[in-house]
């Protein structure tokens, strides 16, 4: 539409400059025939003059005449002086209206002139019309194209939501058969986690009489060593009883029942199930494990827990960066 208002701005402003022409044309015609007129009122003028020149002639050859024979040839050359001037002034009648019938043909011509430019004008107006009508065709003709484009790609793009409608269908079953799966390896976990608790439970239970069996163990060891009775200070060696002093130890006896009460804690089942559960729990948290949430997760006191990590430590299992522990 652009182009359209364009040519028909273009056909207005040819218009309005044939406007201009044609009202100075007239113009131009209006001072000539202004110009002609005053022409025709000096003529009538001069005329007037002339007639009564004649007049005043005649009555001056009348008086002649009457005065003297003698001034007749006066007045005949008076006569033949004013002939010649009133020749002389349809002389220039006539060359005016020569000027005057030469202007008019030169504003014919002006006037051809400039219906020929109009007429120009107009031929271009009508070609540029035609121009523009095709070009509007063509338009209308590519409009009509791109509408069957677009229709083409709105049944293309309908047709691919639906496909993406029916992807997202087969994907929403499948998150929900992932999430089925999930939930149910959750539960299993749960599961699992409940039997490693009541595991490690039933085996800290164990490790409890183990530690009774230990202590009545040291404290048999004690009483074959100091006689049943610790030492009352550190530091300070066992004082005999008043009664009946024990007999010396041997020895090495209280190394040997040390070492290998250490040696019989440290290879219980109990303490390998326990590292090997914490070595798995640390392996199933990259990011590392605080004391407190392995406490809290496995049930079992801190003591415990952080001595299987040291033991840990020292196979080079496990590693401590600040006061998280970490599966190597």
């Amino acid at each position: 539409m652009g182009l359209i208002q364009e040519f028909q701005q273009a056909d207005a402003d040819r218009r309005k400059e044939v406007a201009v022409l044609v009202r100075e044309t007239d113009a131009s015609l209006g001072d000539f025939r202004k110009f002609v007129g005053h022409l025709h009122k000096v003529s009538a003028s001069r005329r007037s003059d002339v007639a009564t020149m004649r007049a005043d002639a005649d009555a001056f050859v009348d008086q002649l005449h009457t005065v003297s024979a003698d001034r007749r040839a006066d007045v005949a050359a008076l006569r033949a002086d004013a002939d010649a001037f009133v020749d002389h002034l349809h002389k220039l009648s006539g060359d005016l209206r020569s000027e005057v019938a030469a202007m008019r043909a030169d504003a014919d011509a002006f006037v051809g002139h400039l219906h020929q430019l109009s007429g120009d004008r107009r031929s271009e107006v009508a070609t540029m019309r035609a121009d523009a009508d095709a070009f509007v065709g063509h338009l209308h003709k590519l409009s009509g194209d791109r509408r069957a484009e677009v229709v083409a790609m709105r049944a293309d793009a309908d047709a691919f939501v639906g496909h993406l409608h029916k992807v997202s269908a087969d994907r929403q079953r499948d998150v929900a058969t992932i999430r089925a799966d999930a939930d149910a390896f959750v539960g299993d976990l749960h599961k699992v986690s409940r039997d490693r608790r009541s595991e490690l439970a039933s085996m800290m239970k164990d490790l409890a009489q183990l530690d009774a069996h230990r202590r009545a163990d040291v404290a048999a060891i004690r009483t074959l060593v100091w006689g049943g009775a610790a030492p009352i200070y550190r530091g300070a060696a066992p004082r005999p009883r008043a009664a009946a002093p024990p007999p010396p130890p041997p020895p090495a006896a209280p190394a040997a029942a040390r070492e290998a009460t250490v040696t019989a804690e440290a290879e219980t089942p109990e303490t390998v199930a326990l590292r090997d559960v914490v070595f798995e729990y640390l392996a199933d948290h990259p990011d590392g494990a605080r004391l407190t949430e392995m406490e809290r997760e496995f049930g079992i006191a801190r003591i415990q827990i952080a001595k299987v990590l040291h033991g840990l430590i020292d196979d080079n299992k496990v590693e401590k960066r600040d006061l998280l522990y970490f599966a190597i």
